[in-house]
């Protein structure tokens, strides 16, 4: 297991924790998955990763719910990766989840 030390936090207020709620509603399947694990009142806490790395963790009430891995890009374009807790909240937890397709060959 890896322990992750944290150099300092940011609160989301208003303008900021929507913007946020609309990008995870953009990537993770839509507004009721943005509503479970971002409510409108709930606090949301940013907390930067330390030692070099970019990466940031969205907590929402102490509970850590989502990954950026680049903090450095603008949230309604960076990649956002849902956690355990994240999906676990969440009732259709594949609606989160990437999906591959894959045929199965045709006998002959």
């Amino acid at each position: 297991a890896t322990t992750v030390s944290f150099k300092g936090e940011t609160r989301l207020r208003g303008k900021e924790a929507k913007r946020l709620r609309e990008a995870v509603a953009a990537r993770l399947g839509g507004e009721d998955i943005a509503s479970a694990l971002l409510p409108s009142k709930a606090d949301v806490v940013l907390r930067k990763v330390g030692g070099g790395s970019s990466a940031q963790f969205v907590f929402v009430e102490s509970e850590c719910v989502l990954v950026q891995p680049d903090s450095r890009a603008d949230v309604m374009e960076a990649e956002l990766i849902p956690t355990l807790q994240s999906l676990w909240r969440v009732g259709t937890a594949s609606a989160m989840l990437p999906v591959v397709l894959i045929q199965r060959p045709v006998a002959k």
